[in-house]
């Protein structure tokens, strides 16, 4: 066992041992006696870049079927059921050079599951029948990411670089790829390449309990011990990403949604030497700075781009792409030559000077600050980041390497800038009209190359600095002091501090989490921005132009810690201002009096209407399933229209009409606010008094507005068919409740609970129907529900809802058969996940912020649920069941497809229904 030390944040309690098995697996142990639950995440240095060239997608494969069945546990749908009857999750993931697999679950189950966790990689079954099934389920993964704009682009990315690198190699697979050759089966394949990929000294493994140092360690070493251990550690990439004919570069690619980007990528080596000292995303900061003076600023004002982002780009462990994306407006579209200009002045000004240390010194003090005051993630997202930490950090800085920002040497400053060159360059235009000779393989993406001007090419080289774009100044919201509440002052539940007919304040202060940190919630209710779809529609305008117009004002907020999110919510408008408590009463009041005094520009007016428009058509060509769930929730809340109402509403609108309805978007509003974290009775009356002033200056007060939903209740069964924007077939079967109670909750999230694990394998893995499958618990306006979901390249949707049937007979004579005992067993997998204390500030103040929304000003929902499941007894359940299978149950279904001509469910319009649900 090594003895090293391992860096931890004051603030973080829990115990660590590190220890390294005879196998080579490397383990990480974390003591958390506050974990709800147990959890454990595994990362194997093996991903798509090791794919044999003839079984391209082998790594996502071999993914796919270690889930399937093991020596021990046989069974393909025992793990999974195991991990959510007992209150768990799992999944995972294959990247370019590293697979991650993970799950939590009840504690006094943990060492079940590790067993069954363990056995997956020590002895996986790759059982024939199985072998055969999951390469229909990756071909149905990959046809549904056919009209996905990121694989598409990637693709072109792949067949525009050395061919000889392994990210050029195909990552999905499909049933191309994945097939029988003459010399060798597929199964035969698939062992192999786990024989010759898959050994524990190419893993990491963290396990994250309550449970003591010496019982994980006991079952670690009982159930790992067993991996394969002979294979050294992997040779390092030699080959480079680009050769010269790859860099100096233009791709056009033609997008399937409408999208106008010009994206400017440069060639770094292998940047992880550098994790220390944070320069990359330093460098990426000040690029993609957007206050005054910045190039975000420069280009919005010439009316050449929307947004910008930089420092993204693929990384791997001999190269990274630094690139900046911008979002073009019609005149950038025609001048891309001026937004690279732009670009190369921005360079010269960064390169023109060293290393700005001032600013490097406030991303250091908000880095630093982070860790001393690291809020706890819950035992999933710790075994997952940690797995994955080990991969890459010394042991010593498995935690802290991703806090850890020592100022480098001004030489290291100077090699990252000097990749920054037009002959390193390589540009990306993603637009619907740019011309094309090629398709790219796979995704049949639409794309041409070019080479760059050598003309161009020397004219960027020789750009200078300009006036116009400059360096950050100091950050007038940076703190230089954070002070914690006293633990005295925690308070369990909010209190109202205020309350009158136009303002209700609601304060709590929490010092569970031991944070400076704080939340804010404001909701303006805004009568006259949702009357009619035209308001809905326009509100919705207003707020992006409102948020592009205080960007450049704020964003210096956002650079110190503080963060402010605005949403259009049912009565009106929200805020959301969250981070470092210092100074956050001050953002909020700033973003209000620039509500007070906004003004818009017709040319922004014009430009952001245009852009609105364009993402939401371009939602319409999501998938299928996400298509008909955004037509369930427009369809049952009154205040959410479908899309093509909204675009057809503000295709009229002028500028002048905009005007009007901003001019009056403020009459009557009302308040309500809630402030939770380091905050004291000081900072609450504060709130409440800037609230008040604020309200003072309006022309009008009102009330709360009530809130207004349909129902289907009294319909029956409806089918809805939608059109959509894909081949695939899909269907979403929505069961409502009757009554928004605890007990109807308990029931329908039990239902959800108990048949998700079970519909998934059925109609996904056993009857291989679609790869898109599931079901969630779906309340609509506070009314319980449930909703099963399954999207399909190859059945039609009677053939889907019919297999959903089937499927809800079976389960239900399943649940008939079990035994009382075992019946409780189940439930307390759901009350375990219902009892879970907040992870985080951040998710409790979320909770109770929702709680208010529902008007529960007890903040005891959960525990009413809690009570009822627990009084719930097997034959109500079963009633349930019973009554939403019968024939008359009102249930809706939307379909991309047409209903069976002979079936009793009612075909309707959506007018037709929308006639028929009334207002409640």
């Amino acid at each position: 066992m090594e003895k090293v030390h391992i860096k931890q944040s004051p603030n973080d309690n829990r115990a660590y041992q590190h220890l390294t098995l005879d196998n080579g697996l490397t383990v990480l142990l974390v003591k958390d006696s506050s974990a709800e639950k147990s959890a454990a995440a595994l990362t194997v240095n093996v991903g798509h870049f090791d794919d044999p060239a003839d079984y391209q997608g082998m790594a996502h494969f071999l993914e796919h079927m270690l889930f399937l069945g093991s020596e021990n546990f046989p069974d393909p749908g025992e793990y999974q059921q195991f991990i959510s009857q007992h209150a768990g999750s799992h999944n995972a993931w294959t990247g370019t050079e590293h697979s991650h697999f993970y799950f939590d679950i009840d504690t006094p189950c943990f060492q079940q599951a590790i067993a069954r966790f363990a056995d997956m990689f020590c002895q996986p079954l790759f059982t024939d029948a199985y072998v055969e099934k999951e390469r229909h389920a990756i071909e149905a993964e990959y046809s549904l990411k056919l009209k996905d704009d990121s694989r598409r682009i990637y693709q072109v990315h792949k067949e525009t670089i050395n061919p000889a690198h392994p990210f050029a190699k195909f990552s999905v697979g499909n049933l191309n790829t994945l097939t029988d050759k003459p010399e060798q089966t597929l199964r035969s394949a698939l062992l192999q390449f786990y024989q010759q990929q898959y050994s524990a000294s190419r893993m990491s493994l963290c396990l994250v309990s309550p449970c003591s140092l010496l019982s994980m360690e006991q079952w670690v070493k009982q159930y790992f011990a067993a991996l394969p251990a002979e294979l050294p550690a992997k040779a390092s990439l030699t080959e480079p990403l680009y050769l010269a004919e790859h860099q100096a570069i233009l791709l056009n690619i033609k997008p399937h949604k409408d999208s106008d980007k010009l994206v400017a990528s440069f060639a770094l080596p292998d940047i992880q030497p550098w994790y220390p000292h944070k320069i990359v995303s330093f460098l990426a900061s000040i690029l993609g700075d957007e206050s005054d003076g910045s190039l975000l600023s420069y280009l919005k004002n010439a009316g050449l781009v929307n947004q910008l982002s930089a420092g993204g780009g693929i990384d791997g462990s001999n190269y990274k792409d630094f690139t900046v994306s911008f979002e073009l407006t019609k005149a950038g579209r025609a001048n891309t030559e001026a937004v690279l200009y732009a670009l190369y002045s921005a360079l010269a000004r960064i390169k023109q000077q060293p290393l700005p240390e001032h600013l490097y010194v406030e991303r250091q003090k908000l880095l630093h600050w982070s860790f001393i005051y690291q809020e706890p993630a819950d035992a999933l997202q710790t075994a997952s980041q940690l797995s994955v930490n080990m991969q890459h950090y010394p042991l010593e800085d498995t935690i802290y390497g991703d806090y850890r920002m020592e100022l480098p040497e001004q030489s290291l400053y100077q090699q990252l800038l000097s990749w920054f060159r037009p002959d390193n360059m390589r540009l990306m235009l993603i637009a619907p009209d740019v011309p094309v000779l090629l398709e790219a393989k796979w995704y049949n993406t639409p794309y041409a190359v070019t080479k760059l001007s050598d003309q161009l090419l020397q004219r960027l080289q020789d750009t200078g600095p300009i006036p116009e774009i400059t360096l950050p100044g100091a950050n007038p919201y940076l703190t230089e002091q954070l002070n914690l509440l006293d633990k005295s002052q925690h308070m369990a539940l909010p209190e109202q501090v205020y309350n009158s007919p136009h303002l209700s304040v609601w304060y709590k202060a929490d010092t569970e989490f031991n944070t400076p940190k704080g939340h804010i919630f404001l909701q303006l209710s805004l009568p006259q921005s949702i009357s009619d779809n035209c308001q809905l529609a326009t509100s919705r305008l207003w707020l992006e132009l409102f948020q592009d117009h205080i960007n450049q004002q704020f964003y210096t907020a956002t650079n110190a810690g503080l963060n402010y999110h605005l949403h259009v919510q049912k009565q009106g408008i929200s805020i959301h201002t969250s981070g470092l408590a210092a100074n956050q009463i001050r953002l909020l009041q700033n973003i209000l009096l620039q509500i007070n005094n906004a003004t818009f520009s017709e040319l922004r007016f014009n430009e952001i209407k245009q852009q609105l428009c364009r993402h939401w058509a371009n939602s319409s060509k999501s998938k299928p399933v996400a298509r008909l769930f955004s037509q369930l929730s427009a369809l049952l809340q009154p205040l959410n229209p479908e899309i093509e109402v909204l675009i057809e509403q503000l295709e009229y609108l002028s500028f002048q009409q905009f005007c009007q309805f901003s001019d009056r978007l403020l009459a009557d509003v009302h308040l309500e606010a809630l402030m939770v974290g380091n905050w004291t009775t000081n900072n609450a009356t504060n709130l409440q008094l800037m609230l008040q002033r604020w309200q003072a200056e309006q022309r009008s007060l009102g009330s709360k507005i009530p809130p207004e939903t349909y129902s289907i209740k009294g319909t029956g069964p409806v089918w809805l068919q939608t059109e959509t924007d894909s081949s695939d077939h899909a269907l979403v079967v929505y069961l409502a409740a009757e009554q928004a109670n605890a007990e109807q909750m308990a029931l329908f999230m039990l239902a959800n609970h108990l048949m998700s694990p079970h519909y998934f394998h059925q109609l996904r893995t056993e009857q291989q129907m679609g790869y898109l499958v599931g079901t969630g618990y779906v309340p609509i306006n506070t009314l319980p529900g449930i909703a099963f979901y399954i999207q399909s390249p190859n059945f039609d949707c009677t053939a889907l809802y019919q297999a959903t049937v089937t499927f809800f007979q079976d389960f239900l004579e399943q649940i008939e058969e079990t035994p009382e005992a075992t019946f409780a067993d189940l439930k307390q997998g759901l009350m375990a996940q219902l009892a879970e204390r907040d992870s985080s500030l951040g998710s409790r103040a979320k909770r109770l912020w929702l709680a208010l929304g529902q008007d529960d000003t007890s903040f005891d929902l959960t525990n009413r649920i809690i009570r009822a499941l627990n009084k719930l007894d097997r034959q109500h359940f079963i009633a349930l069941l019973k009554q939403l299978l019968a024939s008359d149950y009102d249930v809706l279904l939307l379909a991309s497809g047409p209903n069976d001509p002979n079936s009793h469910i009612k075909t309707m319009t959506r007018a037709e229904l929308r006639q028929k649900i009334a207002v409640t």
